[in-house]
């Protein structure tokens, strides 16, 4: 969508209005002023100024020339501006001269459809109002005012597992009011750059999306309904960046984003994402700061988290927004063996609350037990609502009687945080070096990966429990057989361990796809193509216990030339414990067994130990034995993360 899409409830203003209208270089004109600000503007090189690239959005192309990121025809008014930053600034400035008599429709004067370059470039070049009149932007400055901002807020979203376009987390920006303070802050505005997408196919979508194939633009809506979104229906804990930017940095930010309203960019997964290009906009706001140009492959959000605290006072303070869950886990963990059974029992029947040996229990240990359960109750109806909004949750009368009775308030405790700050993570690439011993057989082992987190690396600032692997590439170096070989090249791989919850049966899954050493075809260490997804539950006796325990089915399909009939297809079960000993060291004991009755019929097994201990934030180091069918095999490795 080429317009800025803003929904506001109970607003009378309304905003996706803005449509900018291509104002093209005409020829020469003989307005002296015009061109004595021409003149001036190329004596003191203005095109060539960070304020101007950061407006444009222009970066250097391979040819030492500039290409601006903005996609959309409507940002540039000179034809040739997406490529000369210097025409499109005179092209600008020949714009603002334009009668507004000769506008048609409903079209904006130029400087109101382009009011942050208007703004920078009247400071440079110290506009004479009477030779260059300001024209009045009545919707633009209705907008501001209903905006009303002070400050901005960086707000970063925990990782969604069950969405495959939120395993990263996600960011996205909040315009705080002047007018309202800590407890209204859902009634502020939050900005989101996200792709349009076309289809509702994870593959298309995941293809499309990695070759740019979407428009990504900005929105502008209420907060609280990304709250709702992330905190409520799916769970995401939400961590509050408070940025110092000055006044007039803020509004040069949402001048330029009102720009960018007749836009769009075309959407990356990787790099041009939602991430990118806020940061993009902080570095209008404040072009001093460098924030994009650090990235070379891939721009993640905790990345972009991990370079704003870089930045010396950037960032005024960090808050935690727990979701629904984590308010109601905060409490579960506050609480003895018996009281969590009372909770329990009281999801299955609530009627439950009247029985005598509940009635028994203390007041502080009542009001916490149905503390919880509300909490249950309104995290099941934002779930209802998000299937059906017309469907009201009904609250039993006896619960909200009992706990009114009490007249008892909950001390003030401070919530557990079930997730990290992103910015105390690893980094998510990551190279290794290894060696090993494979049959007597030595061996070295390099890799590579450029995202994001395996298994047993150190969760701090990610999803814990959890493994996404994108491109994970290891090749190996036999030195017997004086041969080089590829190890394994996983396109994707993805754990999600979820510990059973007796109300919340949240299971435990995994699914991965790429190129593997064939562990049980004497092929000279040949490769298969191999898909392989598992579906099981995971078990943890609580938040403290260093043990979590896993179990899952799963299928697998290969596809080898060095297989009978050149694949074969099959099951089995994978099992394990992962114990941390202490938040530095890990280690993981897992079984793996697989029968395939299609194709190659066979079967295979498989005995791992490793364990990882962290040195560093961004280095660790792992120590890994396997038996695979009648092979041993022992590595050591280091692994360092940038």
């Amino acid at each position: 969508m080429p317009a800025i899409r803003i929904h506001l409830i109970g607003l009378s203003i309304i905003f996706g209005f803005i449509l900018h209208t291509p104002v093209h270089a005409a020829a020469p004109v003989k307005n002296p002023y015009l061109k004595m600000l021409v003149q001036q503007a190329q004596q003191e090189q203005l095109s060539e100024k960070k304020s101007w690239r950061r407006l444009g959005h222009y970066k250097t192309n391979l040819f030492n020339g500039f290409t601006s990121e903005a996609d959309g025809r409507a940002f540039f008014i000179a034809p040739n501006g997406k490529t000369d930053p210097g025409a499109e600034l005179a092209a600008t400035l020949k714009s603002f001269f334009k009668n507004p008599e000769n506008l048609q429709g409903k079209a904006e004067h130029p400087q109101c459809n382009f009011p942050a370059r208007y703004k920078w470039l009247k400071k440079e070049l110290a506009f004479d109002p009477r030779q260059l009149p300001e024209q009045p932007c009545v919707r633009l400055q209705n907008w501001l005012k209903q905006l009303d901002s002070k400050k901005i807020t960086l707000i970063f979203a925990s990782s969604y597992m069950s969405n495959p376009a939120s395993m990263f987390g996600h960011t996205l920006l909040r315009i705080d009011s002047d007018h309202l303070d800590k407890r209204g802050k859902l009634l502020n505005y939050g900005v989101n750059y996200a792709a349009n997408p076309d289809t509702t196919n994870a593959v298309l979508y995941a293809l499309k999306g990695l070759v740019g194939l979407f428009h990504g633009t900005f929105t502008v809506f209420p907060y609280y309904i990304k709250v709702q979104e992330y905190s409520n229906w799916e769970s995401r804990d939400l961590w509050e960046y408070e940025l110092n930017l000055t006044p007039d940095q803020v509004n040069t930010l949402l001048l330029h984003l009102w720009e960018l309203g007749g836009t769009y960019f075309d959407y990356y997964y990787f790099d041009e994402n939602c991430s990118y290009h806020l940061l993009s906009l902080l570095e209008v706001a404040n072009p001093e700061l460098e924030l994009t140009d650090q990235f070379f492959y891939s721009v993640l959000p905790t990345q972009t988290i991990k370079i704003l605290m870089e930045q010396e006072g950037l960032v005024a303070k960090v808050e935690y927004r727990p979701s629904i869950l984590s308010r109601m886990k905060s409490k579960k963990e506050k609480m003895v063996p018996e009281e969590k059974q009372w909770l329990h029992r009281i999801v299955d029947d609530p009627e439950l609350v009247k029985n005598k040996a509940f009635q028994k229990r203390t007041v502080p240990s009542k009001a916490l037990i149905l503390d919880s359960y509300l909490d249950y109750l309104q995290y099941i109806g934002m779930q209802r609502e998000k299937e059906n909004p017309d469907q009201p949750l009904l609250i039993s009368h006896s619960i909200l009687l009992e706990r009114s009775r009490l007249k008892y308030k909950q001390p003030n405790q401070k919530v557990i945080a079930f997730s990290t700050r992103p910015e105390l993570g690893h980094g998510s690439d990551r190279v290794r070096y290894a060696l090993g011993l494979n049959d007597d057989e030595l061996f070295q082992e390099i890799g590579y990966r450029p995202t994001l987190h395996d298994i047993l690396a150190k969760d701090l600032g990610y999803g814990k429990d959890s493994q996404i692997l994108f491109f994970d590439l290891k090749l190996r170096y036999y030195y017997e057989s004086k041969k080089y070989r590829l190890y394994s090249f996983r396109l994707i791989d993805i754990i999600s361990l979820t510990p059973y919850d007796p109300i919340f049966t949240k299971p435990s899954w995994k699914l991965n796809l790429g190129f593997y050493t064939l562990p049980d075809i004497d092929c000279d260490h040949c490769n298969s193509f191999k898909g392989n997804g598992g579906y099981g539950y995971s078990y943890k006796s609580s938040r403290q216990s260093p043990f979590l325990f896993f179990a899952m089915v799963d299928v697998t399909g290969e596809t080898s030339g060095h297989l009978e009939k050149n694949y074969r297809l099959g099951g089995g079960a994978t099992g394990g414990v992962l114990i941390d000993f202490t938040e530095d060291w890990r280690l993981q004991i897992s079984g793996d067994y697989k029968r395939f009755p299609l194709g190659h019929e066979s079967e295979t097994y498989q005995l791992s130990v490793r364990q990882r201990f962290s040195v560093a934030q961004n280095l660790d180091l792992r120590l890994e034995y396997r038996r695979i069918e009648h092979r041993d095999e022992g590595i050591f490795s280091v692994n360092v993360y940038f």
